[in-house]
């Protein structure tokens, strides 16, 4: 205790409100891989619902506009339901609403296809919104609590998990309405079904919820340190938002650029956004793990590096060095993310949930507004410039990066050794 205390006037630059995680228990295992399981489960649903708009489209006569208006009200609940849901859970511990939540998801989007009007399929979508925003605050609160003195680590398997149920929702959906017909999309709810049940078997592990330890530096007020805390998350938050504008821009602007400006064929930009997609989920994956080694900011800004090399790349070859650029690429923007979280989470070691709902909200909102804005950048300035902005995009983040707090433990690892 003494040698800490000595040692934190030395670091002017510590992590803001001093907060860490207060368990050093190991991971407990087969919790976490029932909320990984369950997070698959709950974001397959989600991206299920692209492949349903032919069917309504077809079954009730609906324009272009209204199919989209279904995406758009799914995605806007999502982003403005998931911290009003971490503010309610912070204040009372409700791990129910993972189980609720995914359950709700899962059942509201696969009665999509069975509903008579367009105002049922946009309730049942606002139902499935609502129970994906409820299961994320309360899952991210439960992945922290099982996962001991690794909660970077803990939190990339989190996030893993859902890029893969991203990834693996449209491909299931549309394997099982191709092989059985409009009644197959119903197939949806099994994952859910036993994601749900493993969940529920593992509930005793998950505990209340957990909250953070929280601090203040050597000789400033409450007052000080809650207003560094706030400017800390208002500068995670817009970090995370430029990040999530780099990929969803990427997976929106690929097909229309490759479509109009090269003669590839459909299936050979389809691989592109694929190898995108898959490859993003891998880099969730990766980054707590090498973040807990080379620390946060390292990480950060060398994955920075990377995405700016390789979408340079990308745009300058073609055939499997191209896809290559593209793969390395989606894997390196999404390895921060998870890091993000945690730290937001630090910064708000009394409001875990709302901190959850904050970042995965404005992934949603800021995706959509910044593609929006992109749109109509591209209407009057033509999509190779949009696709050089994002390529640029990087270099912003990068030195936003430099900024990022240490994790407090990292620095006193790395300090000890001098």
């Amino acid at each position: 205790m003494a040698t800490e205390a000595t040692q934190a006037p030395s670091q002017p630059a510590a992590y803001l409100p001093a907060a860490v995680a207060a368990p050093t228990a190991g991971v407990k295992k087969p919790a976490m891989f029932s909320i990984f399981l369950a997070h698959i489960s709950v974001d397959m649903q989600t991206s299920s619902l692209t492949v349903l708009l032919p069917l309504l489209l077809a079954s009730l006569g609906l324009n272009y506009s209204l199919a989209a208006l279904i995406v758009s009200v799914n995605n806007l609940v999502i982003a403005v339901a998931q911290p009003l849901f971490g503010i309610v859970g912070d204040r009372k511990p409700m791990r129910w609403l993972m189980f609720a939540g995914a359950v709700l998801c899962g059942t509201a989007m696969v009665s999509v296809t069975l509903l008579p009007s367009y105002g049922l399929v946009l309730a049942a979508v606002v139902l499935s919104g609502l129970g994906s925003a409820a299961f994320h605050p309360e899952g991210l609160a439960a992945v922290r609590a099982v996962s001991g003195d690794k909660p970077a680590s803990g939190t990339s398997f989190f996030f893993f998990g859902g890029n893969l149920g991203f990834a693996l929702g449209p491909f299931l959906s549309t394997l099982l309405i191709a092989t059985y017909g409009t009644p197959g999309a119903l197939g949806m709810i099994v994952p859910t079904a036993l994601a749900t049940a493993m969940l529920f078997l593992q509930r005793h592990a998950f505990g209340a919820r957990a909250h953070l330890a929280g601090g203040r530096l050597p000789g400033e007020t409450q007052a000080t340190n809650v207003r560094r805390a706030f400017w800390l998350v208002v500068f995670l938050l817009a970090l995370i938002a430029v990040r999530s504008l780099i990929l969803s821009g990427l997976q929106t602007f690929i097909p229309l650029y490759f479509t109009g400006y090269s003669d590839l064929s459909k299936e050979s930009i389809g691989a592109m956004v694929s190898v995108l997609i898959f490859s993003g989920a891998f880099g969730t994956l990766l980054g707590g793990p090498i973040s807990e080694r080379i620390g946060r900011r390292n990480t950060m800004c060398i994955a920075m590096v990377i995405v700016l090399i390789a979408l340079f790349t990308f745009l300058r070859t073609a055939g499997l060095l191209q896809l290559i650029a593209i793969g390395i690429a989606g894997a390196f923007i999404t390895m921060p993310w998870p890091i993000s979280v945690v730290m937001v989470q630090e910064a708000m070691p009394n409001n875990i949930g709302l901190a959850g709902g904050l970042t995965l909200g404005l992934a949603y909102g800021a995706s959509g507004l910044g593609v929006g804005l992109l749109g109509g950048l591209a209407d009057v300035a033509g999509l190779p410039t949009v696709m050089m902005l994002i390529t640029l995009l990087p270099i912003l983040v990068f030195f936003m990066s430099l900024f990022v707090p240490e994790r407090p433990g990292f620095r006193r690892a790395s300090g000890s050794r001098h």
